[in-house]
């Protein structure tokens, strides 16, 4: 049908066809108001298109819906378009740009600043008070119309040097507007059309500061756009244009995107060292090399001394600071970031160093909070002081809520909530708000930083026993988004879905599923680790197989994958997983002490209680049953049989009270274990070892339920569900 119509467009009369041009040039379909608006320009082509807009639908060429004009077929608007002469064709895409251009309040005011063309252009505009009847578009929707024109008939079309940066302007501000509606992809689109409106001569503005601003705009917003859709080649190469061309200061906001784009691809010892040298050169002290343990302690006596003198008032009335010193903070956050995933000496003074610098600076705007969110893990990490980390990371919060969401704020509520929070609240609390975090991260297009906390509640969600047939198929769609926009965290996600895949007794090719973006398996992320000294993400993959090794029952290869956590400097900086490390490691030094007498592995086990009673003063929901367990272990190597068996019906209770199936199907396991080893009559052990595998069941760890059917020859009854279970699948 669209051959036998584009045969016949030869046949249409003059006008018709002028018309038909017209409308191929504005694509495949157009808005009728600005049909209306050209009607009204002195650009003689346009004349009379509306009239003939009924004989075009009449002879099926085009349709008319909704106030949109549209081809029939994209075959014939392709045709039509492509039989305009190159020239011609350019020449109206040019005029119905300059047209549309003036009709907007903004562009009109711009291009009658620039004396030099505005003669040239007065003869394409009717009065701009005049009003098109029929439907009305909006001045941004016709600015960007405008500038697709003046886009395709192209910057080669286009020789006057201030023409061509107006037009570099309307990219600007639709390619910002595209920024404002997370559009990255339309927003990089308009910057590099931008770009070459203004070509690298742009750069040497003849003493004109704005020419010289719209360049600088324009990279950091192709930069910016390139780290969105993650093609850090492009946000190298824009970059770079920038550094050489703008004194350092201007500089910093393409540090920051650079900084980010290498840290969603975890490349944390390039952004350590480049941040500490921006640093330098911001003239803050920062010791090269590394902080010696004189220096360190030196820095966080004077940082605890002047936060003693701190007036909480001071935030709600100091706000204000200079550009400087707000992207100076950006860059201190990247540099703090990668000191913690290196777990490097420069992470406590970093730390003090940003607290100092915003309190001699009177600076509390949202950058800010990071320092004091900082400080508040510093307390935990070097003084092993909650209460006093809590108190700071409240104060971090206070200081965000002075300021509208940005990608410091789903940065600083992963820190508080994550790291800090996490201890005081239940698990699945914690869970709740950083979920939240993460799609106000997404919502504000702050795509990479919003994968930590996406990744935070995924460990969460397995290491707290929800269902992992759920688990599997939600880590997986996570994981899809992970490796789009952070691939850092999509190597940290991909570990859990190893453990999902071991407790389920499966293989699901996870790696091959995703093309080896992270490698052909599990050793492919260890040695990248190693390689780039990423300890955080080491020691997660260490700490993972001692995780599966326990729940295999394979202690002593569990043992060695904890010494391994323990030699990595990682293992002295507590995060919530840290819990679940230190309680397995607790339970199985006291099975080993019960087998070989070791009183190294009786002072493991007591030194997990000693943590878990400690921790439990913050959060009861989070460890109570573990330390009822911990204690039932330890009467239980000390041959209290009652004692034991009260602790471990206690830990069953507690854990069935808080949703933890896994954890119950443990107190059982351990219980039945015990009893095994001293009663007489094996029927309540074997009972205990049936209730244990029904949990497991539950939680959907058939991998583990067969180890224990087969290592204790459970019956085909122990299959059942366990009656007592409280309903422990916790979907969003």
């Amino acid at each position: 049908v669209a051959t036998f119509i584009i045969s016949t467009l030869s046949t249409l009369h003059p006008d018709a066809l002028k018309a038909l041009r017209i409308l191929s040039c504005c694509g495949f379909h157009t808005d009728l108001a600005v049909l209306n608006l050209l009607e009204e320009s002195n650009i003689s082509s346009c004349h009379g298109i509306c009239d003939c807009l009924q004989y075009l639908v009449d002879v099926g060429i085009i349709d008319i819906a909704g106030g949109l004009v549209a081809f029939t077929h994209d075959l014939i608007q392709q045709h039509v378009y492509e039989s305009i002469d190159l020239t011609q064709r350019r020449e109206l895409h040019f005029n119905i740009a300059l047209f549309l251009g003036l009709k907007t309040s903004m562009n009109s005011t711009s291009i009658k600043a620039m004396s030099s063309i505005e003669d040239d252009f007065i003869n394409l505009y009717v009065a701009e008070s005049k009003t098109a009847e029929g439907p009305v578009i909006s001045e941004r929707s016709l600015l960007s119309i405008a500038t697709d024109h003046v886009n395709l008939a192209s910057p080669k079309f286009i020789s006057e040097l201030s023409r061509r940066k107006l037009f570099a302007t309307w990219n600007l501000i639709v390619g910002k507007e595209m920024t404002a509606r997370s559009n990255f992809g339309c927003a990089l689109h308009y910057y590099e059309q931008g770009i070459l409106f203004i070509g690298r001569g742009g750069w040497l503005d003849d003493g004109v500061t704005i020419h010289h601003q719209l360049c600088l705009d324009l990279y950091e917003g192709a930069a910016d756009a390139s780290l969105a859709v993650r093609n850090d080649s492009l946000v190298k190469y824009y970059t770079e244009v920038i550094f050489q061309n703008v004194p350092f200061e201007d500089s910093l906001p393409a540090w920051i995107t650079l900084m980010t784009s290498l840290e969603s691809s975890g490349q944390h010892k390039r952004i350590l060292d480049t941040g500490l040298t921006l640093i330098q050169r911001l003239n803050i002290d920062v010791p090269k090399p590394q902080p010696s343990p004189v220096e360190l302690m030196k820095t966080m006596s004077t940082t605890i001394q002047l936060m003693s003198n701190f007036d909480v008032d001071r935030i709600a009335t100091s706000h204000s600071a200079d550009r400087c010193k707000r992207n100076s903070f950006k860059i201190f956050i990247r540099t703090l970031v990668a000191a913690f995933s290196l777990s490097s000496p420069y992470l406590p003074h970093l730390t003090c160093e940003m607290v100092r610098y915003s309190l001699q600076n009177n600076f509390y705007g949202v950058e800010s909070s990071v320092a004091f969110a900082g400080f508040a893990f510093f307390n935990i990490v070097m003084k092993n002081d909650y209460a006093e980390a809590k108190y700071w990371a409240n104060i971090a919060l206070e200081i965000l809520n002075q300021w509208p969401p940005s990608s410091v704020t789903v940065r600083v509520n992963w820190m508080v909530y994550g790291l800090i929070i996490v201890w005081f609240v239940p698990l699945q609390e914690t869970k709740r708000r950083l979920l939240e975090t993460y799609q106000l991260g997404m919502k504000i297009g702050s795509f990479s930083t919003s994968m930590y906390p996406l990744c935070f509640c995924s460990r969460i969600a397995l290491l707290e026993g929800e269902n992992l047939s759920v688990l599997h198929q939600s880590n997986s769609r996570d994981l899809k988004t992970m490796t789009k926009y952070n691939l850092h965290c999509a190597k940290l996600s991909v570990l859990d879905m190893v453990m999902i895949d071991e407790l389920r007794g499966i293989d699901s090719n996870t790696f091959s599923m995703f093309n080896g973006s992270f490698g052909n398996d599990e050793k492919d992320i260890i040695i990248d680790a190693q390689l780039k000294g990423d300890n955080y993400l080491l020691g997660y993959a260490y700490q993972r197989r001692f995780f599966s090794s326990f729940w295999a029952g394979d202690y002593g290869n569990a043992e060695l994958y904890c010494r391994r956590v323990l030699s990595l400097p990682s293992a002295k900086t507590p995060v919530f997983q840290s819990i679940y490390f230190t309680f397995y490691r607790g339970l199985i030094g006291f099975l080993r002490f019960r087998d070989n007498e070791s009183e190294e592995q009786y002072g493991i086990g007591l030194d997990a209680i000693t943590k878990i009673e400690f921790w439990l003063q913050f959060s009861r929901s989070n460890f109570e049953n573990k330390l009822y367990l911990l204690k039932a272990e330890l009467e239980a190597s000390m041959r209290n049989l009652d004692a034991a068996s009260k602790l471990y019906e206690a830990s069953v209770k507690s854990a069935n009270d808080c949703g933890r199936v896994h954890e119950k199907g443990l107190a059982f396991e351990f219980m039945g274990n015990f009893l095994s080893s001293v009663a007489d009559d094996p029927t309540g052990a074997r009972a205990c070892m049936k209730k244990s595998h029904a949990c497991y069941l539950q939680w959907g760890a058939l991998g583990k339920a067969a180890i224990l059917r087969e290592k204790y020859n459970l019956n085909d009854d122990a299959l059942e569900r366990d009656p007592t279970s409280s309903k422990h699948e916790r979907h969003e």
